[in-house]
């Protein structure tokens, strides 16, 4: 007891810890900031390998051999990107080559725009004093931008390929590894499990829900007759896995080129009918059974959104749930003491204590630490003072 007594009184106070801790999180925060070009697609690669575990776990259940069988993951995980690349690269090159046809129609808006402000009391030196001192270099620094965006996204492509295929060998067999953390660390080897099955949960979802929405918004825009119905359903579908804002990217091109392509009027009634859709979609029931595929409410998922987008680049807001799951797993649901926390960002301690079966593993039980005296019960923590003070009182009764 004395021991025990001696080596809490070394200890820092918990105020100082908890600084301590923010310190070393915010250092690491700033690594990752800029090293964020490698550990993107590292994450990326990761969590696609294990959205197509279940294939390969399927395939060595039918005798096929391991390394065959993590071949065809990488590969389906190589046709997918591809197929999405392929689609998005199509998609650009319709924009390309259909935006010169409407430069009349862009000039007869600004003139119509011009008259408006006229009209409005804007004299016509003051239009056309803003016109001649607007900056060109602006522009040609935003095409400049583009230009090295696009370099960056090859790149990346690149990179997250070489990334899969390591992944994809790595996670070959991974038995061994998996017994040894769990003889070492059963929280954290369960928490890791928790992790893997709710990403794919997460990315298969999401992708269900983004062809539904692209189908939707396809349906709207060859309704109105608005052009490149294609290349806007690509659009969606790819911001579909921005979550709560990426419905409002997606719109406004189709929204510009309802106004170009038709006039004032369609571009309203399409944007009325994207809001209404992508709303009910992506905001009231995407969100609510995400939430409870992946154990995360929509306050968190909106500030993950942005915190990523801050810390990891362009490709945070993408990364922003499975980057959130894996932080939550890893350093709240591995430990007893800090699981709490996952209560308020949309997960339950009922499914934290108990397992849950997820085809083909099961999620394991994740156990409290052997070295963590567990809380007692409020029942027998009353019962406990009340002998306390039954035994204080007996002297003073005999006496």
């Amino acid at each position: 007891m004395s021991t025990q007594t001696d080596v809490e009184g070394l200890r820092p106070p918990e105020g100082i810890r908890i600084l301590y801790a923010g310190a070393a999180i915010v250092a690491c925060l700033i690594g990752i900031y800029f090293i964020h070009d490698v550990v993107a697609p590292v994450f990326l690669a990761i969590t696609l390998v294990l959205t197509v575990r279940p294939l390969v776990l399927w395939l060595n259940h039918h005798r096929v051999p391991k390394l065959v069988s993590s071949l065809i993951g990488m590969v389906v995980v190589f046709l997918v990107l591809m197929a999405i690349l392929f689609a998005v690269t199509v998609a650009l090159i319709q924009f390309g080559q259909a935006i010169p046809a409407y430069a009349d129609r862009f000039n007869d808006l600004y003139n119509a725009a011009s008259q408006q402000l006229i009209a409005w009391g804007v004299s016509q030196t003051t239009i056309t004093e803003w016109l001649l001192t607007f900056d060109y270099t602006r522009l040609l620094g935003y095409i400049t931008g583009l230009m090295s965006s696009v370099q960056f996204w090859a790149t990346f492509v690149g990179s997250l390929f070489l990334f899969v295929a390591f992944v994809a060998v790595d996670l070959t067999d991974t038995t061994e590894q998996r017994a040894k953390l769990a003889a070492v660390k059963p929280n954290l080897a369960a928490a890791l499990l928790d992790f893997s099955w709710r990403v794919r949960k997460y990315w298969i979802v999401n992708t269900i829900f983004g062809l539904v929405v692209a189908l939707i918004n396809m349906s709207i825009l060859a309704w109105l007759q608005i052009p490149l119905v294609l290349t806007w359903g690509i659009l969606a579908f790819v911001t579909a896995y921005i979550p709560n804002v990426g419905f409002l990217i997606g719109m406004i091109p189709p929204a510009l080129m309802a106004l170009l392509a038709r006039d004032a009027q369609t571009m309203l009634i399409m944007v009325a009918a994207y809001l209404v859709v992508n709303f009910i979609a992506s905001m009231v029931i995407q969100p609510k059974v995400t939430g409870d595929a992946v154990g995360l409410n929509i306050t968190t998922t909106f500030i993950s959104l942005v915190f990523w987008a801050i810390i990891m680049g362009p490709l945070g807001p993408i990364l922003a749930v499975p980057l959130t799951l894996f932080c939550k797993s890893v350093f709240f649901d591995a430990y007893p003491r800090t699981r709490w926390v996952s209560v308020f960002m949309g997960g339950s301690l009922q499914e934290l204590g108990g397992a849950e079966t997820v085809p083909p593993l099961e999620a394991p039980t994740v156990k409290d630490d052997p070295l963590v005296e567990p809380e007692p019960e409020p029942q027998a923590q009353a019962e406990a003072i009340a002998d306390a003070e039954q035994i204080a009182k007996s002297p003073r009764e005999k006496s």
